[in-house]
């Protein structure tokens, strides 16, 4: 039996193939770059909506949804008036920085630990 080892390179007339061993080559071994999370400013709230985190400076008297749209979040969000309940969030940084909720964040939440983005109000930095 042809114990002769084939390639395509060697199959084309005038070309000739090197081989490596397995165990000799080279591979590149492939290291994740760690992501370091954004220092978080000392006048700012860190919200989570599903996958997505925002860190969102504090503007007093905007709601946390127009903050956080201003600032680039892409998040999700539909009435504006705390009725669906798409804007809720968690609050993973800076609630001292939210006004207390309203009767809408209470009615759509209930005891739920989330906050209507819609509806947060954000106040002077304490």
């Amino acid at each position: 039996m042809n114990k002769k080892k084939w390639s395509v390179g060697s199959l084309i007339p005038g070309q000739e193939t090197m081989f490596i061993p397995e165990n000799k080559l080279a591979v590149p071994s492939f290291k994740p770059e760690k992501k370091e999370e954004p220092a978080l400013a000392a006048s700012a709230v860190r919200i989570q909506q599903g996958g997505l985190t925002c860190s969102v400076p504090v503007k007093p008297g905007s709601t946390l949804l127009d903050a956080a749209l201003a600032n680039g979040c892409d998040m999700k969000y539909k009435c504006r008036k705390g009725t669906c309940g798409q804007c809720a969030v968690d609050v993973v940084a800076g609630a001292e920085f939210l006004s207390a909720r309203n009767t809408a964040e209470q009615k759509k939440l209930g005891s739920s630990a989330k906050r209507l983005a819609c509806q947060s109000v954000m106040s002077q930095v304490k």
